[in-house]
């Protein structure tokens, strides 16, 4: 293995870095909770991905999946956070591969994360395009435009939020987050205390039909974004402290509160097959829960609802295209990418420039394929699915830099169950989560055959990056040095 970045050259790009401009912001625990917390879009996650757990997946029982994803992810974000105290620089798991299996694989990865999230970026603006005129159309009786015009719409709005200070945004995510949850919330307290059709009472048998790999691959989507919390450490107060303490924190709720809901979607529809029926009749997940809300709350709860859905797909594009900005940052600062990408606004304290280059990419995606006529459905189920499967990927590689990292490092004084058991087991169950990915391409990407050319596209991103490294090697050894640089602290 090449060596990892602990050489003189590191302390001196140190030096030139205390020297320039730095991000900041008073990010407290809050602050990075609402960040994920939107990331995850959490009424879109009720309205579409529980209802397909319970009934493609294992029926009953799903609150338990979610509670032991909760601890697998948990058991990473140990590993995750122990090898962040010995990090001095925002990058996640740029970094963090960089420094355990070094500079070529690191540089591979960090080409695959921005990859990542600029796909995720780019497939949930499509899919805000076609919800956006559906509202406006059939509840606000407003314009019919084409999704690309509502898209490039948001597009502006999210855009020009990234460009300011991050405290702007979360000022914007808390708002949206906290108005969606409280919708949710309502339904919760209305259908507990009516008991619905067949009780309160959990099935625990899985259907002959139900498939645990389909819903582990879905449980663990419902609870990605966790990981980017460590990208803005230079933007938040007492990052050692706030950091790991949001990090556990937001793994918590996302798993309790999509377990918890998981049941109560069952109690209000008295069961999964009550759930399948209904999805039978509306033709959709979506349809089902906006129902609900109408049988359960309101008639203008299911508008509400619909509404709110459109909101809470911008502000988890807002935090996706803020996590980007980082990366592009990061990159930027060690000299992979263009240096002024890693500017920092002299006012706002933002990167800027880095939030303007992927406000570009994100929007080139999309006029391609509005270009194309593409059937944008499709496209956003593909894109979807590919920046899924990109953090399942990087969340698995990560998992195993960990442990090359504390195993080349014995010095570092950390506990075994954090530095070696606990990424062990959650590389398994990552692991896992991958193979299942391919195993349910279909399901994942709409098609195997776009799934696995999707998923050899990502894999060609990070082989690019690694090829990259090599060339900056011989060609460029001062940036080769910089990749990844780090203090590291003993």
């Amino acid at each position: 293995m090449e060596n990892t970045p602990t050489t003189p050259s590191d302390t001196a790009a140190a030096s030139v870095d205390a020297d320039s401009p730095h991000l900041e912001g008073s990010l407290g625990t809050g602050g990075l909770l609402f960040t994920v917390l939107a990331f995850n879009a959490p009424i879109g996650i009720m309205s579409g991905f529980i209802p397909v757990v319970i009934t493609l997946g294992i029926g009953g029982p799903t609150p338990l999946i979610y509670l032991g994803v909760m601890v697998m992810v948990l058991f990473f974000a140990a590993g995750l956070v122990t090898m962040a105290k010995h990090m001095a620089k925002p990058g996640a798991f740029y970094t963090y591969v960089t420094h355990a299996l070094g500079r070529s694989m690191g540089l591979g990865a960090g080409f695959t994360a921005l990859a990542t999230y600029v796909v995720l970026a780019a497939a949930t603006y499509i899919f805000m395009g076609v919800v956006t005129n559906t509202v406006s159309t059939g509840i606000l009786h407003g314009p019919d435009l084409p999704w690309w015009a509502w898209a490039l719409i948001a597009w502006a709005l999210v855009s020009t939020l990234t460009l300011l200070n991050i405290d702007v945004s979360t000022k914007v995510l808390g708002v949206l987050l906290c108005v969606e949850v409280l919708v949710v919330l309502v339904w919760d307290l209305r259908v507990f205390f009516d008991g619905g059709p067949a009780g309160r009472g959990l099935e625990l048998s899985v259907p002959a039909t139900g498939s645990w790999g389909l819903a582990l691959l879905l449980a663990v989507g419902c609870l990605t974004g966790f990981e980017s919390i460590q990208v803005f450490r230079s933007e938040t107060r007492d990052a050692d402290r706030t950091i790991p303490r949001a990090t556990y924190l937001v793994i918590i709720i996302l798993a309790g509160f999509y377990a918890f809901n998981s049941w109560i979607y069952q109690v209000a529809f008295g069961g999964p097959g009550g759930i399948g029926a209904s999805l039978a009749q509306t033709g959709s997940a979506a349809g089902s829960f906006f129902d609900s809300l109408e049988l359960y709350v309101a008639t203008v709860a299911g508008d509400v609802a619909n509404v709110l859905v459109v909101t809470s797909l911008f502000a988890a594009v807002l935090a996706v295209q803020n996590i980007s900005a980082r990366y592009t940052f990061a990159l930027g600062s060690d000299g992979v990418l263009p240096s002024a990408l890693s500017r920092v606004h002299p006012r706002w304290k933002s990167p800027t420039p880095a939030a303007g280059a992927v406000a570009v990419a994100v929007l080139a995606i999309d006029l391609v394929l509005a270009v194309a006529h593409v059937d944008p459905v499709t496209w956003y189920v593909a894109l979807q699915g590919l920046g899924l499967w990109g953090l399942i990927l990087l969340m698995t590689w990560t998992a195993v830099a960990i442990i090359v990292f504390f195993r080349s490092r014995r010095e570092l004084d950390a506990s075994l169950f954090k530095t070696l058991i606990a990424p062990i087991l959650s590389a398994i169950g990552f692991g896992l989560t991958l193979f299942l990915s391919f195993k349910n391409a279909d399901l994942l990407f709409g098609t195997a055959a776009t799934g696995y050319w999707c998923m050899a596209a990502l894999c060609a991103v990070a082989v690019a990056g690694s090829l990259y490294a090599q060339w900056l090697k011989s060609a460029k050894p001062a940036v080769w040095d910089r990749i990844g640089a780090q203090d590291e602290i003993h």
